[in-house]
């Protein structure tokens, strides 16, 4: 009994404090939907903007689910009188959602017969050299793994397999460098991995389904997210890996053991499977239709996304009590939520206001606000969820574009879907750090001072990456 209600104690205040921020949130929202209107602002659009702060606020404490923060949002518009219900209701149906739908079942298919672990362990047999090669094996094949699966699952994938090869080794958690870096290298993969295709992060559907909302529609098929974001993976993976062999030299040179693992673990998989094979190469053609045929006067993107599903139901890899499992249905909702936040904030002006109470103070130049938007995004992306902060800032930058000279939709979007992506310093920041942390081979602090320089690099390759490659050599 008196257990009981020691668990029921911390129950109560738990829930207490959740209560307490969802009044907060929403009286912010009562006090922006009451107070007067300002000049140059419409109610809707002040009203809007009170949403956005509630969204904030919810995404960030987590009091409720995220995906109910999205469906929040959703009704809260039409109740407040902000746009009608048709209207809110209608930007669900973007093909980008569909989109998320189609990867997140060929993700699961991939998952349930373990083609990505045995992708895994053959990419990582190619890097058994030294103990330094060994952990860019690591991060280069979670990143590798990401551009087609979600990054979460890459990570939850890697973390058994490197845990097995570390106690092989015979690594003390916390007290070597090795394990450090070696954990390090699976988040840190994983985050960087992900912004490179549309599959990696459900950001990066949310980036491209709200460009396509605008007017005029700006369509980014698979192939051209790939030339944007490709340059930023390929400077930022090894960057960080040396961050991360400066921040923790390596102490170990024999690395034998993790080589007799991963052979141990290949013989346990033995040969690919009839279905194994089926899945991989519904993978490839998915993929190749991805590349070639997801422009507009094709297919598009969600038509051969829901194909390349039918086709793992027709050839029975996958069935539907498998997507129910591992499809994230609340993913879906809290992009919903999103998209029509950002659609909101741009119809009632929100946005333009924003902005021009922002740079009121930062200037217009545009270099300077590359930096800011990249600077903001990063830091809001490392304190709440990766798909929160892009939901809450896309509508901004979009907005942005509009009033700054020099600054197109595309660039502004772009920039905050992938700095979106790196989120390295703290364990709530990532569903990839938090997995990699429960291991136990490295602290918070470990964690704080690698993912500070890794930030501090990577605005730097954003930076340049956008201020050259995008908008001087694309003309974004």
């Amino acid at each position: 009994m008196h257990k009981n209600n020691i668990s029921n104690g911390k129950f109560t205040i738990s829930k207490y404090s959740n209560i307490i921020f969802i009044i907060i949130a929403f009286l912010i929202l009562a006090i922006f939907y009451f107070i007067p209107t300002p000049d140059g602002l419409t109610h809707s659009g002040q009203v809007m903007i009170g949403i956005l702060i509630m969204a904030a606020i919810l995404w960030i404490i987590e009091p409720i689910p995220l995906a109910v923060t999205g469906l929040l949002i959703m009704i809260i518009q039409p109740i407040m009188h902000v746009l009608p219900p048709d209207e809110v209701f209608s930007s669900f149906g973007n093909q980008a959602i569909f989109f998320l739908v189609g990867a997140f079942i060929i993700a699961g298919a991939i998952e349930k017969h373990g083609l990505h672990k045995r992708i895994a362990l053959r990419f990582l047999g190619k890097f058994e050299k030294s103990p330094r090669i060994f952990t860019f094996g690591i991060m280069s094949s979670c990143a590798f793994l990401s551009f087609a699966m979600p990054a979460h699952g890459v990570a939850a994938l890697f973390l058994p397999i490197v845990v097995s090869i570390l106690i092989a080794m015979k690594i003390t958690p916390r007290q070597s460098n090795f394990g450090k870096v070696s954990m390090l290298c699976v988040a840190y993969g994983c985050s960087i991995g992900s912004i490179g295709t549309l599959i990696g992060g459900a950001r990066n559907p949310l980036t491209i389904g709200l460009l396509s909302d605008l007017t005029p529609p700006i369509n980014i098929t698979f192939f051209d997210w790939m030339i944007y974001s490709m340059p930023v993976v390929f400077i930022s993976l090894p960057l960080v890996w040396f961050i991360l062999q400066f921040s923790f030299p390596i102490e170990i040179k024999d690395i034998s053991g993790a080589k007799k693992e991963i052979k141990n673990q290949v013989n346990k998989a033995g040969k690919i499977s009839k279905k194994e094979t089926i899945v991989l190469i519904i993978l490839i053609i998915t993929i190749l239709l991805w590349i070639f045929f997801s422009s507009y006067q094709y297919l598009g993107l969600a038509v051969i996304a829901i194909l390349g599903s039918v086709f793992l139901f027709i050839t029975r890899t996958i069935n539907w009590n498998d997507v129910e499992k591992r499809v994230p249905w609340g993913i879906i909702l809290l992009y919903g939520g999103a998209i029509t936040l950002g659609i909101g904030i741009q119809k009632t002006g929100a946005g333009t206001w924003i902005v021009n109470a922002l740079f009121n103070t930062v200037g217009i130049n545009p270099y300077i606000v590359v930096l800011v938007i990249i600077v903001l995004t990063i830091l809001l992306t490392n304190i709440m969820s990766n798909i929160g902060a892009v939901a809450i800032l896309l509508p901004i930058g979009i907005a942005v574009a509009a009033e700054i000279p020099g600054i197109s939709p595309l660039l502004a979007a772009l920039i905050i879907a992938l700095c979106g992506g790196f989120a390295f310093m703290l364990v709530i920041a990532t569903p990839g750090n938090a997995i990699t942390y429960s291991s136990g081979y490295f602290s918070t602090k470990d964690l704080f001072k690698a993912g500070s320089l890794a930030n501090i690099a990577c605005i730097l390759v954003i930076f340049v990456v956008a201020t050259t490659y995008w908008m001087g050599f694309l003309g974004i």
